[in-house]
């Protein structure tokens, strides 16, 4: 097959690849972040578990060194109880009624107040002399000098006053027992005898003051009402003189029996009022009837001479329709019948209009009386009102003589009471617990200490180690891989040295056993040197799901990458390349690494040419190709590093040469340089069957992860997946999602990986293909693989 026709189904093949149709905006669409789970939180404070320990060692250390350290505080406690205010001669019924349902102003909270007033402080201090000892004021203590206190000037005096009444207020607590009636009174200080001195003090002098206070206001009292007794006695002399005086002047005498008879009058009248109007309107209505011919109102039935002529008037009609019938209207008897009825109409006329007339008189009378009512009701109104005004003026003149004589005889009555009430005015608040001198320091309270430690130390702890995960921005686990990316797993490498493997399968701890010496099989290859360890099962899982990754036929071409340098992409392109050459296929391993080559050191070989003069035109294929150490495996290394790398991998003798090896062996697997350090990996995803990603577990960053698949897709290149290296097993990152794995696995499966079961590891000569490690260990001119 030629090679034009080669490169036409390759192309074909690579456009019709379902995968291709997934562009970048649709996976970072699809690479929407999971949301964590109980379990992902276990996880991390699991996995970062030291740094939580060591944060609550370092706060219980600080937290106990403190206490110890701390002077030692004693605490006085006083109680007292507050109860509710005596009675009190000065406040009526009412009042009296809201102070026993609990409704007084003097609360609890007025009285804690008044115990935390700098006054009470002052008076303590004096009472007790603490501004003259220094282990209460300190350098604010009174200076003396012989004996006698040196004076200071009134600002420094109140200075000096300030200071003290800040240190008590410092030291002191005052707060309600619960929902009692009680008031805990604390003061704390180094000395236990000074902390319960205080505390009573305190207390003393809220009671003293309670009851000055109570004796001063009820002697204010008695006073004033003693000054104002006399101009109230004069005020309500004078309003019972303005009252009598009033009632002489207007003539008002029994206002009560004349304001009866008043509106007793006052109210027939508007009685009557009403019944002539009701009258007027009947007789009116009766009135404009009868004006217009209704025999209603006309009375027909009442008034018997109308009543007769409407009869003959209607017989008189009656008769005169028949003879006019019968014989015609110029018959004698018809003409005579006629007549008569017209003298009967007349008549009734003349009735009706005597009718009206008397209806017209009628209701003019009632118009008439009306008239006369409304008259006198306005006239008694007059009257009523007038004497409602004098009333009212009266009324108010005697009220408020009444008033004054009420004011006066209550205040003679509280004046006689305050006198009495001074001497027997009586406390409301008495001492429940005095003050005790305490024989255990309050302060530091070491075990309640350490306890706040401890749960703050674990609540830092677990915040720190939250924040430490939300400031990592690497990959860890295949699921947080496939959702950054979108991109499926293709494999998990386990990061395991041969020292680390072979004590998992002999069940032997590695903290027991010294770190083994370097070997020239250690410095190999794992999945050529152990191909019976944990690391080279997983390489072979690898093989299984990229030859399974493609529809139709596995991927003949393989490209490895990764975003950055050191995520171990050669090693896993040198392993894969191993576990399917030991499947017996051909398999050619080309290093297009023309920067940092390094396939070469790993398989121990030393070419002096390689890819880089291939194509320059500085050699051929066939002269380039090496044999390894592995039965079916071939190098093409990368040779001299070239000055534009990107330049010959993207040139057509690189196409051609692909589609050659595309042909000659079953597979071809590449490494290419980190696609975010150099174009030449993104040049050659798009002439190879399928791409895979390689990323290196806790080093690899999510916005390179992003930005390397995302300039894969933008080329429209392949992507099979990505390989998750080095990944720490024993990591609870993926205990909870392995949990067949980790040490656990080692040593569930140690005796499966043990040496006796291995293989030997030995190279048959198969073939002209085929070479032994001694032979692949020097350097190599040709290669039988071309």
């Amino acid at each position: 097959m030629s090679s034009g026709k080669i490169l036409d189904q390759t192309s074909e093949l690579t456009v019709q690849d379902p995968r291709r149709a997934i562009n970048p905006p649709q996976l970072q669409a699809l690479s929407s972040s999971a949301e964590l789970g109980l379990g992902d939180y276990w996880r991390i404070l699991v996995k970062r578990k030291w740094t939580v320990i060591t944060f609550v060692i370092v706060i219980v250390t600080a937290a106990l060194i403190v206490s110890w350290r701390m002077t030692p505080i004693y605490d006085g406690v006083a109680r007292i109880n507050w109860s509710r205010q005596m009675p009190n001669f000065f406040k009526d019924d009412a009042s009296q009624g809201a102070v026993e349902n609990g409704n007084d102003p003097l609360s609890l909270e007025t009285q804690i107040r008044i115990l935390q007033s700098d006054f009470l402080a002052l008076q303590v201090i004096k009472n007790l002399g603490l501004d003259k000892q220094p282990e209460f004021a300190g350098k604010y203590a009174v200076k003396t000098s012989g004996g006698l206190a040196i004076s200071d000037s009134p600002q420094e005096q109140l200075e000096r006053e300030d200071m003290l009444i800040r240190l008590l207020h410092g030291n002191m607590r005052i707060m309600q027992v619960g929902n009692t009636s009680l008031i805990e009174i604390r003061y704390s200080n180094p000395s236990p005898q000074m902390a319960a001195q205080v505390a009573n003090a305190i207390g003393n002098a809220y009671i003293e003051q309670n009851i000055r206070a109570k004796f001063d206001s009820t002697m204010q009292a008695a006073n004033l009402l003693s000054k104002q007794l006399a101009d109230l006695q004069i005020k309500m002399e004078t309003s019972e003189a303005k009252a009598v005086e009033y009632q002489k002047q207007h003539n008002i005498i029994g206002i009560d029996d004349k304001t009866n008879l008043t509106t007793e009058k006052l109210n027939e009248l508007s009685k009557e009022l009403i019944d002539a109007q009701a009258d007027r309107i009947h007789k009116d209505s009766i009135y404009q009837m009868a004006k217009s011919g209704s025999a209603t109102a006309l009375g027909l039935s009442q008034n018997g001479a109308l009543s007769g002529l409407r009869q003959q008037q209607l017989d008189l009609q009656a008769q005169y329709a028949q003879l006019s019938t019968l014989f015609g209207p110029s018959y004698p008897s018809v003409v005579q019948l006629q007549n008569r009825l017209k003298q009967v109409n007349k008549s009734y006329e003349e009735e009706t209009a005597n009718q009206v007339q008397t209806l017209q008189n009628d209701y003019e009378a009632a118009v008439s009386r009306e008239q006369m009512l409304q008259n006198a009701l306005n006239e008694q109104t007059v009257e009523a009102n007038k004497l409602n005004v004098d009333a009212i003026d009266l009324k108010i003149l005697q009220q408020e003589a009444e008033s004054n004589r009420i004011l006066y005889n209550g205040l003679l009555t509280k004046l006689k009471e305050a006198s009495l009430q001074a001497g027997l005015n009586s406390s409301n608040i008495r001492i429940v617990d005095p003050a005790r001198i305490p024989l255990h320091p309050a302060r530091p309270n070491i075990p309640r200490n350490l306890e706040f430690a401890l749960l703050l130390g674990l609540v830092g702890g677990v915040a720190m180690v939250f924040v430490l995960e939300a400031l990592d921005m690497t990959v860890r686990t295949p699921d947080q891989i496939e959702s950054v990316s979108a991109l499926p797993t293709v494999g998990v490498i386990p990061f395991r040295s041969l020292h680390e493997e072979s004590a998992l399968r002999g069940g032997i701890s590695r903290t027991l056993k010294p770190a083994p010496v370097a070997t020239a099989q250690s410095m190999l290859p794992i999945a050529y040197a152990d191909p019976q360890s944990e690391t080279s099962e997983a390489y072979r899982a690898l093989r299984t799901s990229l030859l399974l990754s493609s529809p139709g036929r596995p991927p003949r071409t393989i490209l490895f990458t990764s975003a950055l340098p050191q995520d171990g992409k050669t090693t896993t392109s040198v392993n894969c390349a191993i576990v399917l050459a030991q499947q017996g296929k051909r398999v050619l391993l080309v290093d297009c690494d023309l920067r940092r080559p390094a396939l070469s050191k790993i398989l121990k070989l030393r070419p002096e040419i390689g890819l880089s003069n291939v194509l320059s035109g500085g050699a051929k294929p066939q002269d380039v190709i090496l044999a390894t150490m592995q039965p079916n495996l071939f190098l093409m290394p990368s040779g001299p590093l070239p000055p534009h790398p990107s330049e010959l991998l993207s040139s057509d003798l690189m196409r051609e040469l692909l589609l050659r090896w595309h042909e000659e062996y079953e597979h071809v697997i590449i490494d290419s340089p980190p696609v975010l350090s150099a174009t030449d990996g993104v040049l050659l995803s798009v002439q190879v069957d399928l791409t895979v990603l390689v990323v290196r577990a806790n080093r690899t960053t999510t916005p390179a992860l992003r930005r390397a698949r995302d300039l894969l897709l933008n080329v429209n290149a392949i992507l099979g997946g990505v390989v998750v290296n080095a990944v720490d097993m024993s990591s609870p990152d993926y205990y909870y999602y392995y949990s067949g794995y980790g040490y656990k696995y080692g040593r569930k499966y140690g005796g499966y990986y043990s040496d006796k079961n291995a293989p030997k590891l030995e190279n048959a000569g198969n073939g002209p293909d085929s070479a032994s490690l001694d032979d692949a260990e020097k350097p190599a001119t040709g290669s039988s693989g071309s």
